[in-house]
């Protein structure tokens, strides 16, 4: 008998070590998630080309690991594209077509989708921005 209730409690002992180190994993950080926006931007440079036609389309994606934001990023969608829209179309050739240029570009992007998270749910947890579809032409 005591060798069965030994058997039991060690038994016992051992469900509540694994319940415990699985229950400890779940509390671990959360892994970022994205929205894409689906539609690219195209912007038109005619006026700067010397009436050649150039074109830049963009296709974005934004980085969270809090849900908030990526749920809140589709109803404050049109916000959204249309402030990407005007910081594009503030562009010129020269900055679009260099490394350093985009990499101004990206983070402007940052900061002015922040800016609206920021303004609309008081959340500034974006992690980043991402251009997923960069095409010069």
């Amino acid at each position: 008998m005591k060798n069965l209730l030994n058997a039991l409690l060690i038994t016992l002992l051992s469900f509540i070590s694994i319940t415990s180190f699985a229950g400890g994993t779940s509390g671990s950080a959360a892994q970022s998630q994205y929205y894409v926006i689906e539609d690219p931007f195209t912007i038109n440079f005619l006026r700067q080309s010397e009436q050649k036609a150039r074109y830049l389309q963009i296709k974005v994606a934004l980085q969270s690991k809090d849900p908030v934001i990526l749920s809140n990023a589709e109803s404050n969608l049109p916000m959204i594209q249309h402030t990407l829209r005007s910081l594009f179309a503030e562009q010129d050739m020269d900055t679009v077509t260099s490394l350093e240029g985009r990499g101004q570009l990206q983070q402007a992007a940052y900061e002015r989708i922040n800016a609206i998270f920021e303004e609309e749910i008081s959340n500034s947890n974006l992690e980043a921005v991402y251009f997923t579809t960069f095409l010069w032409q």
